[in-house]
């Protein structure tokens, strides 16, 4: 298995450990390429739009961007791991979700996308971690992710060395217990969730572009490109 793990802070805290529960439980055997935020990708989204209008190989942080967009494609898992900050995502993970916008199902998705699994781990000391947890899935869920897995945990203590073992241990069964669902599933197809979007999204490229074409205009990008994937004649991206 090939797993791309994104670390939303450079901290070696509670996420990171919990995270490393994680890889233990999936065990050594997978290759794994990970990005720790924000040495990786430094830089934030300037709102250029130029993703947009041509793709993200244009992006003013491209030489950032693209290498770990081009890992995501290839990666069959993916784990995005931050810590809750005022209850809510690390501002370098939001970041870089950021410089992907264009990559959702309403503009312009990558077929790739709907046939992997994700995970997504966070801790805080009390409350936020669904925001946290509901930052990232965001974006995943419009990237046409097939299948979220989410492991949170309030674990009242600032430091890994003082957490206590009972919640220690609990992490420890639920990581194993999430590993086994992700292998289990041998053909991954995506959730009802993203077949419900991607059917709502079509259906409202064809209103725009009947809109467009009243109005003179060219088609948009995006139409261009579910167009040119046969996605509005028919065509499923999780379908080969």
């Amino acid at each position: 298995m090939n797993i791309v793990v994104i670390n939303g802070t450079e901290q070696q805290g509670c996420t990171f450990a919990m995270k490393e529960i994680f890889l233990q439980a999936i065990g050594n055997e997978h290759q794994v390429t990970e990005y720790v935020l924000p040495r990786d990708c430094p830089a934030f989204c300037t709102g250029c739009k130029a993703c947009f209008f041509h793709d993200i190989s244009v992006c003013p942080h491209s030489k950032y961007t693209v290498p770990i967009w081009d890992n995501i494609l290839k990666a069959d898992l993916l784990v995005f791991v931050s810590p809750t900050y005022v209850f809510h995502v690390t501002a370098q993970m939001k970041a870089l979700l950021d410089h992907f916008a264009s990559k959702w199902l309403s503009h312009s998705p990558e077929k790739q996308l709907f046939s992997k699994q994700a995970v997504i781990i966070t801790n805080a000391v009390g409350q936020g971690m669904g925001k946290t947890a509901r930052d990232i899935k965001d974006s995943l869920d419009f990237w046409g992710i097939a299948h979220i897995y989410i492991i949170k945990q309030a674990l009242h203590q600032v430091k890994w060395d003082i957490v206590d073992d009972k919640k220690k241990d609990e992490l420890h069964r639920r990581c194993k217990r999430i590993v086994k669902k992700i292998k289990q599933r041998k053909q991954v197809k995506p959730r009802l969730k993203v077949k419900v979007l991607f059917f709502v999204i079509k259906i409202a490229h064809t209103m725009i572009s009947k809109s467009e074409v009243k109005a003179g205009r060219k088609q948009t990008k995006d139409y261009l490109y579910w167009q040119e994937n046969g996605w509005l004649d028919g065509e499923k991206p999780w379908k080969d």
